[in-house]
């Protein structure tokens, strides 16, 4: 059994077409988000022990691209020739792409009787900081740093194994308000009314994370 095993959801090949919030999907350009996600890579092997890693793509990849996952991932979920899976993820509501990138990982371990004792998820991009606690990560609840009191971050958080398939009916059973473009953050703040995801969720205040925000650059730390 995996002892972490850690989602990164990824497009390092961004679509030219606008967010519901935004007409710039994002600043950084191809290379610039292959090298960002290498660091994300690269913190998670240096502060998360005895990981296993699944990249969940939507890119043609190029073949330094190809070469870097297959070396560096244990898992590479490419969903650039899903037809509707990529729909969603190209459409205007982020939600629905993040969305529906989590539901097929999930579904991945879920099918594959892949076991962990936790299991993160990290937008690709951001990277593990200095400030990152694991022993804060390594027990049975459900970790997530809230935002304000309507929303949850999902740029990082982990649930313990038997929350996984929980986990997985949530999103699917609120896909609907993602495709509506209603805030990721907010809809994941309902896992508070879920019992099994709410009855160990702890909420920390500084969880280690930092990154670009992609629509704009600005630096995250928190």
């Amino acid at each position: 059994m995996t002892e972490n095993l850690v989602i990164i959801t990824s497009i390092i090949n961004t679509p030219n077409k606008p967010l519901s919030y935004s007409n710039t999907r994002s600043i950084f350009t191809r290379y610039e988000r292959f090298e960002q996600t290498k660091h994300t890579i690269r913190s998670i092997k240096k502060y998360i022990p005895n990981n296993k890693i699944v990249l969940v793509e939507c890119t043609d990849f190029s073949i330094d691209e190809k070469e870097y996952f297959k070396n560096n991932c244990d898992i590479i979920i490419n969903l650039i020739d899903n037809f509707k899976e990529k729909n969603y993820i190209y459409s205007s509501a982020k939600g629905a792409g993040e969305g529906i990138m989590t539901i097929s990982a999930l579904k991945y371990i879920i099918t594959n009787n892949i076991t962990c004792n936790n299991l993160f998820k990290i937008s690709g991009r951001y990277y593990l900081n200095n400030q990152f606690n694991y022993s804060l990560f390594n027990n049975k609840n459900n970790i997530f740093k809230k935002i304000d009191h309507t929303s949850l971050f999902t740029a990082l958080y982990k649930v313990n194994y038997e929350s996984i398939e929980y986990l997985y009916k949530f999103l699917l059973d609120n896909f609907n308000r993602m495709i509506n473009a209603e805030g990721y953050e907010a809809i994941f703040n309902d896992i508070q009314h879920n019992v099994i995801l709410y009855k160990n969720l702890i909420i920390i205040d500084q969880i280690g994370l930092s990154g670009r925000v992609t629509v704009c650059g600005t630096n995250y730390i928190g």
